[in-house]
């Protein structure tokens, strides 16, 4: 029989950011996983992921201030912002009901959120799961990112990227995307990721442009306890191997006496 799930949409403001939250939960739900987008994406990128996950725990793919159904702002937002707005998320809409702190997932900007809210807000969350984690040192230039991505996304299905393009474009506009793409390029995730004290799990697609081998091997070793594992896929592995993907969930569910169900 197919698990009943419920859906529903949690909303969280910090002072001028607001977090939205789209939800899965099946009825006997005990845990939850919180699954953060990129830049210029939305809680959208995760739809195949969350499918895999709700028959496990609650989850919650959230838009970050400015993206996908979060309100337009008329300033910038810092990494550690978006990480303390989505830590205040979680505070409000999982622990708050009870529930154990969640494993955290971040896609390629949401993997520096997600870092950042693991070493800035530890209550929030049980473990991470950082999946295609951008900006390594010697590409932290806009045009050496844009380049890369250019190169993913001619192997990336159309429907992963005519999502993101709606996004991007049309969703959290322009200036804003931009002006979020110079702290992608800023923030510095390996010395982040020393200051963590849950496990983080540094995932990759096989052949993705955008997360090489050296540095996500990086990241892992710099985490006070980190792993690293390849899916199949490129950049939006979550897309080509949601099944992957999701067994990272689960083993740090385990590692950390958290599994669901």
């Amino acid at each position: 029989m197919p698990t009943a799930v419920l859906r529903r949409t949690h909303r969280s403001r910090t002072g001028d950011l607001t977090v939205v939250g789209h939800v899965r939960a099946p009825l006997d739900a005990r845990r939850a996983v919180v699954l953060v987008h990129g830049v210029g994406s939305s809680a959208r990128a995760y739809g195949r992921l969350a499918a895999h996950l709700v028959e496990h725990g609650e989850v919650h793919a959230v838009d970050l201030p400015g993206f996908g159904a979060s309100p337009h702002l008329s300033r910038d937002v810092t990494i550690p912002e978006h990480a303390a707005a989505v830590a205040a998320y979680v505070r409000e809409h999982v622990l708050d009901a009870g529930m154990p702190a969640p494993v955290v997932v971040g896609h390629s900007m949401g993997a520096q959120v997600a870092g950042q809210l693991l070493a800035d807000h530890p209550d929030a969350a049980s473990a991470g799961v950082l999946v295609g984690p951008t900006a390594e040192p010697g590409t932290r230039t806009i045009p050496r990112q844009a380049a890369r991505l250019a190169v993913d996304a001619v192997g990336e299905p159309p429907r992963t990227i005519g999502v993101l393009l709606v996004d991007a474009l049309v969703r959290c506009r322009i200036p804003y995307y931009l002006a979020q793409l110079r702290h992608v390029v800023d923030h510095r995730l390996e010395d982040v990721l020393p200051r963590t004290t849950a496990p983080v799990v540094v995932v990759r697609g096989a052949r993705d442009p955008v997360a090489p081998v050296p540095w996500v091997e990086l990241l892992a070793a710099r985490a006070t306890l980190g792993e690293h594992r390849t899916v199949r896929g490129r950049h939006h592995s979550m897309d080509a191997d949601p099944a992957g993907v999701a067994q990272a969930v689960l083993d740090v569910w385990r590692a950390t006496d958290r599994e669901p169900g």
